[in-house]
């Protein structure tokens, strides 16, 4: 009976010491949650750009901080202090400075295509969807300004970083849509025959971007409906002469 009892009680000292660990990891399990949950780190696919919550936040202020500073003149300290975010935080979302910055180019290339694609795939006339092209870009820069900024200059950066390839590959490529596109509204007669697609392009591009940085740099609003139709329009009498 005393062996027994013996062996009863190291039966149930075991038990206790796995309830004990078990008990522990449940409680640690439920702190993660709660952790999670009260910086609403839901697991899920991350969007093209985060409109709003912590993601947000962090993705804004590093986009301002990449424009004012360069890549290698912002620090991970400087984001989290902008931002009122912990590191532990900052490195759940983006892992570390790089993949903030790769996160950042790799939202504007997404959201650029997919706007593209869409305004394309649109059942209009191609003067239509040169306004509506100009409607996106201009709506990008009122809601976003500060992503904008950044993302533009990505096109003059000085900086010679090896993740940039893409944002040039993705300009050439928009550039020879955009070329397509006219030269569809040539061929179909929309525009002149002696429009050349290349330098109609360039224009359409170079006017746009002057009048986004020209909001970005003044403050002031500029960029509206209106003179995206007034910009095709004055581009279309180009194309038709």
């Amino acid at each position: 009976n005393k062996q027994k009892s013996e062996n009863f009680n190291k039966i149930n000292a075991t038990f206790l010491f796995f309830l004990c660990i078990f008990e522990k990891a449940i409680y640690r399990t439920v702190g993660i949650i709660t952790l999670l949950k009260e910086f609403n780190m839901e697991i899920q696919t991350p969007q093209a750009v985060p409109e709003t919550g912590t993601k947000h936040k962090i993705f804004m202020a590093a986009a301002q901080l990449f424009f004012e500073k360069g890549y290698n003149g912002v620090a991970i300290r400087e984001i989290c202090e902008k931002t009122g975010v912990s590191k532990p935080t900052l490195y759940y979302y983006f892992g570390n400075k790089e993949g903030i910055y790769k996160a950042l180019v790799d939202a504007g290339i997404s959201l650029g295509q997919n706007q593209f694609q869409s305004v394309l795939e649109l059942d209009i006339p191609i003067k239509q969807k040169l306004i509506e092209l100009v409607k996106v870009s201009f709506q990008n820069a009122n809601e976003h300004p500060e992503f904008v900024k950044f993302f533009q200059s990505l096109f003059i950066a000085t900086e010679k970083l090896p993740f940039l390839g893409g944002i040039i590959e993705e300009a050439r490529d928009r550039r020879r849509l955009l070329a397509n596109l006219i030269q569809e509204g040539v061929d179909t007669g929309e525009f002149g025959a002696g429009a050349n697609p290349k330098i109609a392009c360039e224009v359409f591009v170079g006017t746009v971007t002057h009048f986004i940085w020209k909001q970005l740099n003044s403050g002031k609003k500029i960029l509206s409906d209106e003179l995206a139709e007034e910009i095709v329009e004055l581009l279309f009498k180009g194309l038709n002469e």
